[in-house]
């Protein structure tokens, strides 16, 4: 099997298997959100939705239309918007990583407000949160290495499996994280729905 074509199917298994940790994780913490606000031991504060979510969001967004267009300028040998975009797309990386720091710790703010840790769901949010963003960090060390490539013009239409590879794994964190705002604001319907 070419080396391309061994690359690639290397990161749809990777992919797979990171899907079906995700999707689990995700279906456990509604169905154990649901279960908690019907229990004896109903989580009772009120629970938000950290603003810098928003922002995050479009800039983990911009992070996969930058690789996207990076990869379709190198299948064209358009190099110089290959760099463009392969360090645009980083900048974002980092962007991401900066502003969903502020809304992890206005997560863990919300679980200090907490009169008990059981009476609260930003814990268990904030593990979801973390979760991705550990897999954010990952990506942002292979970001790193793809702007880091295409600055050395290792990108053409000949060579260009590292973008296409990279592309793919943050599409798939956009499609994680969709799901995974998805999920909390679900959370956020059954527990602000009951608590006081």
């Amino acid at each position: 099997m070419p080396a391309d074509a061994r690359a690639t199917q290397g990161i749809w298994l990777l992919l797979g298997s990171l899907s079906v940790f995700f999707v689990s994780s995700i279906i456990l913490y509604v169905v154990y959100i649901a279960m908690r606000v019907q229990s004896d031991r109903a989580i009772t504060q009120r629970m938000e939705l950290p603003w810098s979510f928003i922002p995050s969001t479009i800039l983990l967004l911009g992070v996969s239309v930058c690789l996207e267009l990076a990869y379709r300028a190198a299948k064209r040998d358009r190099i110089a918007m290959v760099k463009q975009m392969a360090v645009a797309a980083c900048a974002l990386g980092i962007g991401f990583l900066f502003i969903q720091s502020d809304g992890m710790k206005r997560l863990l703010d919300g679980l200090a407000d907490a009169p008990t840790r059981n009476e609260s769901a930003y814990g268990y949010t904030f593990v979801l949160v973390f979760l991705h963003a550990a897999h954010v960090v990952g990506g942002a060390i292979g970001l790193w290495w793809t702007a880091r490539n295409a600055l050395a013009n290792r990108y053409d239409h000949e060579r260009n499996i590292g973008l296409k590879v990279c592309a793919i794994y943050w599409h798939f964190l956009d499609i994680v994280w969709l799901v995974l705002l998805l999920a909390i604001w679900i959370a956020l319907v059954l527990v602000n729905a009951k608590a006081p």
